[in-house]
């Protein structure tokens, strides 16, 4: 799966999360800083990643997400 494919994912997955905070998402969405997502809601959103696609989020590394595509870039690096 390549990074818009992996982008296309993870918007439709934030999206529900959002709650209409933004009315568009794109890959240089801020999580928190435009979405609004508290640290309960970023960690629901990690485990519907997980599930979707089959891989474990390292915990230590979501201090380096900021954007949506920054986190389609870790969900491809944790899937290898």
């Amino acid at each position: 799966m390549n990074h818009q494919d992996v982008v296309a994912k993870l918007i439709e997955l934030v999206t529900p999360f959002a709650e209409g905070r933004a009315l568009v998402i794109n890959e240089t969405t801020g999580i928190t800083s435009e979405l609004g997502l508290d640290s309960l809601k970023v960690m629901d959103l990690v485990v519907a990643v997980e599930d979707e696609f089959d891989i474990s989020v390292p915990i230590n590394a979501l201090a380096e997400v900021r954007t949506v595509g920054d986190f389609a870039s870790l969900i491809q690096k944790s899937a290898g």
